[in-house]
């Protein structure tokens, strides 16, 4: 755990408590800081809970509101409402670990899609490193020494946190790719656009910045950005080579235009997107003066939901994408692969489907479930995708299987079952996570059964 012994005098208030919650509650009360706690859906009877109508928010060094809570869209909480009336400032755990630790060094790393696996590649080449934010552990329950000078942290920030830490001070700043994302949360595009923004240090602040130029949002941001003299700006492209940046083309890494590593036996991380999120722990690696040992990266095994291999059998192979919860993460997965039945479903983004047709080709059928099959169904016709429409996701991937191996059956090679959603999960599920794991116990009946069949057959 996290020491903030810099915060001993001081008083929070901790709304939501979730894991991160909680997790700064215990470390705000070992640091000996007086602690305040309030959860819309606990117990009065929780020790230091507080109604806040009663909280002297007058008393208050802050208000550390957990990710999920919204402080201004669609609506903000009352606890938010409140601490804007009484300049009462805003918080997450990260910006605790920030004021907790001024003598580390921090590599934070953003963007709409990616920034997991990348993270968690680095924090692989890295070991020694502490790897948190909105993955691992909560930020706070790491062990470190808050006294330690350069202690090493990667950070994932999401939008929603980016837009709570204040004293967060990034040596090295990454920022993947931005497209429309989240937008309920952030009144609009600009909105989503402005909270990545906050990675980036003030004009004049020296920092290094690591950031893909291929989609326009984050081609103007680094544009905006090289004009800072003060910043080292790197950008990244998939899309060409640049002489002055890193990019990755038909699976070679290049730096400044001179080819430095073939990425083509890298089997775990597929496909032209994951192969930028490689050039971007390559960047972030040579940023911290450290060597890139490719035969690591071929180690890496990814992360579960992120085109997870889960079954082969009979040439069809089942991939759980479930973090895709998004269009432009399921056209990325849907580029890796040939024949596919895709499962798509869920509650849908504002994007929907948008340029679904630039994969069609791809598609051998899609299978839509939940409660976006109807408005999915309705695209799927105009682009003239040929589906089906199922209530549950078990539905969908029994069908989806079924065909599947009946294709296998009729000699085609290389077929795929790919749950790639494009859509957030919370009209059946939890969240991305319970989807995924509901996938792959769905996939290991199917497959079993299948084996049966054929064994008795």
């Amino acid at each position: 755990m996290i020491s903030l012994k810099a915060l001993s005098s001081k008083a929070y208030y901790v709304v939501g408590l979730a894991r991160s919650g909680q997790a700064t509650v215990r470390a705000l009360k070992k640091s000996g800081a007086k602690v305040f706690v309030f959860d819309d859906s606990v117990e009065s009877s929780v020790p230091d809970y507080i109604r806040p109508e009663d909280v002297d928010w007058s008393a208050l060094d802050g208000l550390i509101l957990s990710p999920g809570i919204p402080h201004t869209f669609p609506s903000p909480h009352k606890t938010a409402e409140r601490a804007k009336a009484h300049n009462v400032p805003i918080l997450c755990d990260i910006d605790l670990l920030a004021q907790a630790c001024p003598k580390a060094f921090f590599v934070g790393i953003t963007g709409t899609n990616g920034k997991s696996t990348t993270t968690a590649l680095l924090h692989h080449l890295l070991p020694e490193s502490h790897m948190g934010g909105n993955i691992g552990l909560p930020v706070l329950d790491i062990e470190a020494d808050s006294e330690k000078q350069d202690d090493l942290f990667l950070l994932e920030l999401s939008s929603y946190q980016l837009e709570r830490v204040p004293h967060l001070k990034c040596s090295v700043a990454v920022c993947l790719n931005v497209t429309p994302d989240h937008l309920d949360r952030h009144g609009d595009f600009q909105g989503y656009v402005e909270a990545k923004k906050k990675l980036f240090l003030p004009f004049g602040d020296p920092q290094t910045v690591i950031i893909g130029i291929d989609e326009e949002a984050s081609f103007e941001i680094y544009t905006s950005l090289k004009k800072d003299d003060a910043k080292k700006v790197i950008p990244l492209s998939g899309c060409k080579i640049l002489q002055e940046g890193i990019s990755v083309l038909d699976g070679i890494l290049y730096d400044r235009g001179r080819e430095v590593a073939s990425l083509l036996e890298v089997k775990r991380l597929l496909g032209a997107h994951n192969r930028q999120n490689i050039s971007a722990a390559y960047a972030v690696m040579k940023a911290l003066g450290k060597s890139f040992a490719l035969e690591e990266v071929i180690l890496f095994k990814g992360l579960p939901h992120r085109q997870e291999y889960v079954e082969h059998k009979s040439n069809v192979t089942f991939i759980n994408d479930s973090k895709a919860t998004n269009i432009t993460s399921t056209l990325k997965a849907l580029s890796c692969y040939s024949s596919v039945h895709l499962l798509l479903g869920g509650i849908s983004k504002e994007s929907g489907l948008s340029d679904l047709e630039q994969e069609k080709k791809s598609i051998a059928h899609a299978y839509v479930f939940g409660d976006a099959a109807k408005q999915f169904s309705q695209e799927l016709t105009e682009k003239g995708i040929p589906h089906s429409c199922f209530k549950t996701l078990e539905e969908a991937t029994k069908k989806a299987a079924q065909a599947a191996f009946q294709e296998a059956d009729r000699g085609a090679k290389e077929i795929t079952v790919l749950l790639s959603p494009a859509c957030s999960s919370f009209d059946q599920f939890k969240d991305f996570e319970e989807r995924g794991e509901a996938f792959k116990l769905i996939v290991h009946v199917i497959v079993n059964q299948q084996e049966g069949a054929v064994s008795h057959g």
